[in-house]
C-alpha cells in the first residue's frame, strides 16, 4: 500500500494518534460541568472520542493555579483563554474635556488593575506554572512540543478606543506582547515550548452578546445590525456576520498542532484590523 500523501486532506487535518483530553478551566463549576456534559458527549465528539474534564479554577490566584496543575498530570497544550471586560467612562469625547476628563478620572484603580490582572498577568503566571509539564509534551507518543496559545484580542491591535475601552483594549495589547516575549523566552533550546496567540474580533459571547444559553452557547447579532454597527466605526467584514465556532476552531488546530509556528499572533476578525488604523 502506498504511503499517505502528507499534503491529502485526510494527513493535513488528522489527529491520529492524539489522546484528546481537554481540561476546561473557571471560577464557575455548574458552567463548566454543563458544558463538558453537553459538549464532551459521545455524539458531540465524534468517532475518534475524547473527553471534556471540568476543573474550578480562578487564574488569578497562584493558589488556585497550583491546585490545577496538581490535578493534571501531563498535558501537550494550554489555551489560555480567560477574559473581562471592566470599565469605560460614563460620557464620550465629545462631552468636552472638564466632562470627559472627570469621567475617565472616576474610574475604578481597581477595574484597570482586574482588567490587566486578568488579560494579561494570568497569561504568564498560568504558562509559568503548566510549563514543566508542557516541556515534557516532546518525549509523549506524538512527539510533538508543547504548545500555549493566549486569547488576546484584535482590540489590542487598534488605534481607536471602541467607545473609549481604554482598559480593555490597553490589557489586551498587553497580552499581546507577553506572548511575544514568552514566545522568545519558552525558545530556548532547555525548554522548547512554543507560545503563539489568537486575536479574534466579534464572536458571540456573554461579553459581546450579553448572555448564553441552556448549551453556554452565545447568540449572534443579527447579520444587518452587526454591520451596521462595523459602518459606525468605519470597519469593512466582508463577511458579514459575527464570527463562529468554525471560525476559530480551524486556526487554533493550526496553532496547536504546526511546530513551525512560534510568537505567531493570527487575527482572526473578519478583516476589522485591516480596514481601520491599528499596529500589528
Amino acid at each position: 500500500m502506498a504511503p499517505e500523501n502528507p499534503l491529502s486532506a485526510a494527513s493535513l487535518f488528522s489527529l491520529k494518534g492524539w489522546v484528546v483530553l481537554v481540561y476546561i478551566t473557571g471560577r464557575r463549576f455548574e458552567i463548566l460541568e454543563t458544558t463538558a456534559r453537553i459538549h464532551g458527549s459521545p455524539d458531540k465528539l465524534g468517532p475518534q472520542g475524547g473527553s471534556i474534564v471540568p476543573i474550578v479554577m480562578d487564574v488569578t490566584s497562584k493558589d488556585s493555579i497550583n491546585k490545577t496543575v496538581d490535578h493534571i498530570t501531563s498535558t501537550e497544550g494550554l489555551v489560555n483563554n480567560a477574559g473581562v471586560w471592566t470599565a469605560k467612562p460614563s460620557v464620550d469625547p465629545e462631552a468636552g474635556p472638564e466632562a470627559f476628563g472627570k469621567a475617565m478620572f472616576d474610574q475604578s484603580i481597581d477595574a484597570w488593575q482586574r482588567a490587566f490582572l486578568t488579560n494579561a498577568t494570568s497569561l504568564y503566571f498560568v504558562t509559568a506554572a503548566f510549563l514543566p509539564l508542557l516541556a515534557k509534551s516532546v518525549s509523549s507518543p506524538t512527539r510533538k512540543m508543547g504548545s500555549v496559545i493566549n486569547n488576546t484580542s484584535n482590540s489590542g491591535f487598534l488605534r481607536m478606543s471602541e467607545d473609549s475601552q481604554l482598559a480593555y483594549n490597553v490589557s489586551k495589547a498587553a497580552a499581546v506582547h507577553v506572548t511575544r516575549q514568552l514566545a522568545y523566552d519558552l525558545s530556548h533550546k532547555n525548554i522548547s515550548v512554543r507560545v503563539n496567540g489568537i486575536a479574534p474580533g466579534w464572536f458571540p459571547s456573554e461579553m459581546t452578546t450579553g448572555g448564553s444559553g441552556d448549551n453556554n452557547e452565545s447568540t449572534p447579532q443579527e447579520d444587518a445590525s452587526f454591520q451596521q454597527e462595523m459602518e459606525r466605526i468605519g470597519a469593512r467584514v466582508p463577511p458579514g456576520r459575527m464570527g463562529n465556532v468554525m471560525d476559530l476552531a480551524t486556526p487554533l488546530l493550526t496553532l496547536a498542532t504546526n511546530d513551525y509556528l512560534w510568537g505567531t499572533i493570527s487575527i482572526v476578525d473578519g478583516g476589522i484590523t485591516q480596514s481601520v488604523a491599528g499596529n500589528m
